[in-house]
């Protein structure tokens, strides 16, 4: 059993530094074919800045406002990141990837988006898993995930932060839209694969977004 949707690929830009509105662009044209808005207007629409790493709070909240139906789940606790951002990002992303998230996130910014995104009710406090990707996707949903891409890649330690589109699964592995640095459209990967780069480096850094138009 399985489902493949056939989503727009959008790849990343080629400075390698907009997987994430990639990934969105992605769903807004699957939803919406007529979808027009340029990357650079999109970048500022869904949080981007120069040099920083993009949080999903900026692009949830704009699918929100713009008639789409929105679920984030992630085992994130919103008020210990407000009242102290890098002993809690430390905590919750182990020190590599926490210290490279803080130094790389601008922290008034999204400390307003995470209220606004509060404010939506749309987030549920959890560690996502498989069955949740599953289930969303037969409910008409697309769901985005973040990754540690090196982990999936094979091909070095450490930690880069990735964001992918799942556009369907069968009995033995998932399909995913990798916008790149090397774009791969329907790229495939087993469970137990995708379940390691998508836990690293701890299991409870997981998130997802479930988005689809009402």
């Amino acid at each position: 059993m399985g489902l493949i949707k056939n989503v727009p690929f959008v790849a990343n830009t080629p400075d390698d530094t907009h997987c994430l509105q990639a990934a969105y662009m992605s769903i807004a044209k699957y939803f919406d074919p007529s979808f027009s808005i340029p990357m650079s207007e999109w970048s500022e629409a869904t949080g981007y800045e120069e040099g920083l790493g993009t949080w999903a709070n900026a692009g949830l909240v704009w699918f929100k406002e713009h008639g789409y139906d929105v679920k984030h789940i992630e085992q994130y606790d919103f008020d210990a990141f407000i009242k102290n951002p890098r002993a809690y990002m430390i905590e919750h992303n182990g020190e590599e990837a926490g210290l490279w998230a803080y130094e790389h996130t601008n922290i008034p910014a999204e400390i307003s988006r995470i209220k606004r995104l509060v404010a939506a009710n749309i987030t549920e406090q959890r560690v996502p898993t498989l069955d949740d990707v599953k289930k969303y996707i037969d409910q008409g949903y697309l769901v985005r995930v973040g990754i540690n891409c090196r982990k999936l890649d094979n091909d070095e330690d450490g930690f880069v932060g990735h964001a992918v589109v799942i556009t369907g699964y069968d009995d033995t592995q998932l399909t995913f839209h990798d916008p790149g640095s090397e774009p791969i459209p329907n790229r495939k990967a087993t469970y137990d694969e995708f379940e390691a780069a998508w836990g690293d480096p701890v299991p409870l850094i997981k998130e997802l977004d479930a988005i689809k138009l009402n």
